[in-house]
């Protein structure tokens, strides 16, 4: 039985697509500092949305919530990406080196860490040694082309060399207090308050090497992994001072202090000028990012406050730099600075 023919409708059947173009497929907007982010990586929250409080948070109650953008100040979001690409072939527990100076120490200091080299043809004399460990471990090692330098190490700035190694263990807050117990572990030391920048975080530990600084500690949710960047900037330097992760920076002020050490906070605003401070290397020195300075609440646990004089014509120095100076106040007249152990 022939069926009867169907007569028009108001709106089309089910499975037809509806009228109109397609809108394009829209990417989602970069986000600051977001370059470097591998592939799959979450998304950041809508804005608005509250953002969940981070584990071994370590301030005291009536501190306030946490500062916008603590985590990345934002005049160091712009940086803080190593790309994807320097990442590719690397576990977590790996990280990629370059750099000249940053491979040397790594090859001096930890060779047993080193797991693959690549290098430009040109740098064979200057890593001779290098290369022949390689050879009777071996390790693997390539001659690569600048173009392929470059995807590795995530940049311009490899200098002809890129190795991958494992991470170098971080010593632990007890352990760390207990070298300093000890006097096997000497000051001054250092204490970052929301320092994200890598290549800030590569300054202060090339600085901290220069005069001997018995480590660089950070609250564990804050301070930052050492990265490509750091890792290069710091020309060797993050091979030589410790970086110590603490759950809770008040009570490890609070133990320094029972060890004889002083804290000293440093500002930009009111304060003691650092040459009349009288600081010694029996010293921890809080240094804040250039966007927020120190929180209030470390502040309040400072022994004393010191302040760089300047003109004027700028706000502050940049925080690396003045890392730099007040090091150099706190070890004056010292002599010689001590040989602190990496681990």
């Amino acid at each position: 039985m022939k069926k009867p023919a169907r007569g028009p409708s108001s709106s089309p059947p089910p499975h037809t697509p509806r009228p109109g173009p397609r809108p394009p497929h829209q990417k989602r907007p970069a986000v600051a500092g977001e370059a470097g982010a591998a592939a799959g990586a979450p998304r950041p929250a809508p804005a608005g949305a509250a953002r969940p409080a981070p584990t071994g948070a370590s301030r005291p109650a009536g501190a306030g919530p946490k500062r916008e953008g603590k985590g990345r100040p934002t005049a160091e979001r712009d940086e803080a990406g190593d790309g994807a690409e320097a990442r590719r072939h690397a576990s977590k527990s790996e990280q990629k080196v370059h750099g000249l100076r940053a491979c040397t120490a790594l090859f001096a200091k930890r060779p047993g860490d080193i797991i693959r080299v690549y290098l430009s043809a040109n740098r064979r004399p200057t890593f001779k040694a290098l290369l022949e460990y390689c050879v009777a471990r071996r390790l693997g090692f390539q001659f690569v082309d600048d173009e392929n330098l470059q995807k590795l190490s995530g940049g311009i700035h490899h200098e002809g060399i890129v190795i991958l190694a494992r991470e170098a263990p971080r010593i632990s807050a007890d352990e760390w207090l207990a070298g300093i117990a000890a006097k096997t572990i000497s000051g001054p030391f250092l204490l970052l308050d929301g320092v994200q920048n890598p290549h800030n975080l590569g300054s202060i530990l090339r600085s901290a090497a220069h005069f001997g600084c018995g480590g660089v500690i950070g609250e564990a949710a804050q301070l930052p992994p050492l990265s490509a960047a750091s890792l290069r900037v710091a020309e060797g330097g993050a091979e030589s001072v410790a970086l110590v992760a603490v759950e809770d920076p008040v009570a490890m002020l609070a133990a320094l202090k029972k060890l004889g050490v002083r804290v000293v906070s440093t500002t930009s605003r009111a304060g003691t000028p650092i040459a009349a401070a009288g600081l010694s290397r029996d010293v921890v020195l809080i240094l804040g990012s250039e966007a927020e300075g120190v929180s209030p609440w470390l502040v309040r646990l400072a022994d004393l406050q010191v302040r760089i004089p300047g003109s004027g014509a700028v706000q502050s120095l940049n925080v690396a730099v003045a890392c730099g100076i007040v090091l150099a106040e706190a070890c004056r007249g010292t002599g010689e600075p001590a040989k602190n152990p990496r681990k």
